[in-house]
This record gives C-alpha cells, structure tokens and sequence, in this order.
C-alpha cells in the first residue's frame, strides 16, 4: 500500500502537467525565424562592411611594380620600384563619404531595433487577441450552463402546471442564442489561433496559452523621439551634407599631391633594395570649370528643394507622432476609469442576478427580468474583460510608439 502510494505521488505531478504556449517562447521563436529580421541583420552587416570600406578608403596609394622587357631580340635590364602617393583636395569625396557611412550604419542598428520591436508586439497583440477570445469564450460558456439550467427549471415547473408555454418557448429561444454565441466564439478563437501560427511559420500543436502576469500601469511616459523619427533625422543629415558637399563645386577645386618612389633599374641587382634611388615630390593645383557652372546650379536647386521637402516631412511626422502620443494617453487613462467602473458594474450585477434567480424560484418576478439581469450580468462579464485587455494592449502600443521595450524586454 506504501508502495502506491510513493508511486501516485510521483506520477500524479506528471500526469497532471500539460504543455502549454507562453508568451516569451512565441515571441522569441518569431522573433529567429522572422525574415524581416534576417533582412535587417544582413543590412546592418552591409552597413557596417561599407564604413570600413570607407575608413581604408584613407589609406594612401602604394604599389609595388617590377618588370623586364625585350625589344628586337634583346632583354632590357630589369627594373623595380616602391611608390607612395595621396592626393587631398578640398572637396574631399572621402570625408564625405565615412561621414554619410556613419549615418547610415546608425540607422541600420534603429531599424533593426525597430523590426525586434515592431515583430515583438504584433506577437503579443495576436497572442493578446487569443487569451481575450479564450476569456470571453469561457464566459459564453459558463453563461450557457446557467442558461441551460435556468431552461431545465422552467422545463419542471411547466411541467409541474406553473409555468406557460410561453415562458418555456422564450427559455428555448433565449438558449439557442446562447448557443450560436459559443458556437461563433469557438469559431473565432480558431481563426485567432490559425492567424498567429501563420504569422510565426510554425505548426499549431493546440496547446493552452498560458497569461502572463500584465501589470495596470500608471501613466507617467514622457515624449520622446522613436526609432523612425531618428532614422529620419539622420537622413537629413546626410542630405545636408550631400548639399554642402555639392556647394563646394562652386568654389574652385584645390588639392594637395604627394608622390614618393623607390625605384632601381640596376638590372640583377633589382633585389637590393639598398642601391635603389628614391624621390618624391609634393603638388599643389587649383582648377576651375568655367562651363560646368550652371549644370552644377540646377543640380544644387534641385538638391536644396529636396531637402526643403524632406524637412517638411520630417516635421510632419514630428507633429503627427505628438498628436498620437496625446491620443494614447488619453485612451489608456479612459480605460483605467472605465476598467474600474466595469469592475464595480460586474459585482453589481452578479449580486443582482443571484437576487433574481432567488426571486424567480419564489414567483415574485417574471423570466423576461430574470433573462435581463442575466443578459447584464453577460454583458458585464464581456465588457470588463475587453477593457482589461483592451488597456494592456494599449500600454505597449505606447512603448511601441517612444521606442521603448515592449513588456519590459524587446
């Protein structure tokens, strides 16, 4: 008897544990098989190769020759050499270009930030979606067994001679509508459930969705610049440095030159570097294209109203992302009040449902009050837990917005 004892206690845990989805597990598994994701990473890898490509584009000339010709039937003596040469000038491509570089390797890291963020919260809006579905399901459930007791007691007492046909056909209809409410939540909760495994590329295995512990938040965010104003902002940098670059043109062109060679044409000696002779000499040039003027004028209009769009777009999208953040928080402080009325409405009608079927029993009401005290009681149920989840959704719809972690981790 021990024995089975010791053996019940350790198999009903195991028996009793099922496999279940959470929250975390979905989104990291979106999250590594995401191509969006893998798009990303590959553009900030080409980001980050171009502004090393960048960086070494500094590094001066140096080339290394060595050669030996034959003219008419006879070799000439071989020759070697070392030479070293840079060039800057004052619209110096190079500067521009690592400055543009940088630029852009900034806004690759927000994007891919932004795509962990944006991938992040559709997941836990569908997940979101699926828990309120479950939620709301086993609400028209519980309130279908209510109903189909309520039915079977009108059943007796009809047949008992207290009740009509008419009130036994209203428990009828009122039932069937019950009904077709479970029936159109189960179907809902499938199409959910198909939505978020095709989004995430994986095989539904109809487990439960385990919730997470979601915390009501006060509201205390402060306005901040997100992901894609910045990445815009650093557009218009390099726009403002493509201008200014573009500028320059107008002003003659100078530069710097240096040259430095090692060279040798001793013949069999090429490989003593130590009787080769050296050189070097030093350039300073100016030029100017007299009719390349007005090319370069149209170029720079065309470049200036460019960029005198790109601020207006910037700024529209300033002002749009101010107005949305207002807008949310508005919304979310709306909720908090309305989730603490529906609450209290929900206590309330329970308690007036309980008094009802009491006084139902007793003959003091009719059933059309009683069905309405428990149509309330249904819709305070579904009311307030459309507001509970209607608020966390919107709590990271704020985070999603300034850029912050959805949940307090992505």
């Amino acid at each position: 008897m021990k024995r089975i004892l010791f053996l019940l206690i350790l198999v009903l845990p195991i028996l009793s544990w099922a496999k279940e989805y959470t929250l975390d597990d979905l989104i990291n598994i979106g999250l590594e098989k995401s191509l969006y994701v893998k798009q990303e990473n590959v553009n900030y890898k080409n980001t980050a190769s171009s502004l090393n490509s960048s960086y070494l584009s500094l590094l001066p000339s140096f080339n290394v020759n060595a050669n030996k010709s034959n003219s008419d039937g006879e070799w000439n003596n071989a020759s070697g050499g070392l030479g070293l040469n840079e060039n800057l000038s004052l619209n110096e491509s190079r500067y521009f270009s690592i400055r543009r570089a940088i630029n852009n390797q900034k806004n690759s890291e927000l994007s891919l930030q932004n795509t962990h963020k944006q991938i992040a919260y559709t997941i836990f809006s569908k997940y979101l979606n699926i828990l309120e579905s479950q939620k709301s399901l086993n609400i028209q459930q519980e309130n279908l067994k209510l109903q189909k007791k309520i039915h079977n007691q009108i059943q007796v007492q009809f047949d008992a001679g207290n009740k009509s046909l008419l009130d036994l056909k209203q428990s009828e209809i009122t039932l069937i509508d019950y009904e077709i409410s479970v029936n159109e939540a189960e179907n809902n909760l499938e199409q959910l459930r198909k939505d978020l495994f095709s989004y995430l590329n994986i095989e539904d295995k109809h487990w439960n969705f385990s919730e997470p512990e979601f915390s009501i938040k006060k509201i205390d965010n402060l306005y901040q610049e997100n992901y894609s104003l910045k990445m815009e902002r650093n557009s218009l940098k390099n726009s403002k440095l493509s201008l200014f670059q573009q500028k320059l043109d107008f002003f003659p062109t100078l530069s710097v030159g240096f040259n430095y060679n090692y060279n040798s044409n001793l013949g069999s000696d090429i490989l003593d570097l130590q009787k080769y002779d050296a050189s070097y000499f030093i350039s300073l040039s100016a030029s100017y294209s007299i009719f390349d003027i007005w090319d370069k004028r149209e170029s720079y209009k065309r470049s200036k109203r460019n960029l005198d769009f790109q601020k207006l777009n910037l700024e529209d999208s300033e002002r749009k992302n101010k107005d949305k953040f207002e807008n949310l928080k508005k919304d979310i402080i709306t909720l908090q009040k309305s989730l603490n009325l529906y609450s209290k409405k929900l206590k309330l009608s329970k308690e007036n449902l309980e008094m009802a079927q009491e006084q139902y029993k007793l003959g003091i009401i009719s059933l059309l009050d009683l069905d309405r005290s428990n149509i309330d009681y249904f819709s305070a149920q579904l009311s307030n837990n459309n507001k509970y989840y209607e608020l966390i959704r919107k709590q990271e719809e704020m985070n999603l917005l300034l850029s912050q972690k959805i949940l307090g981790k992505w």
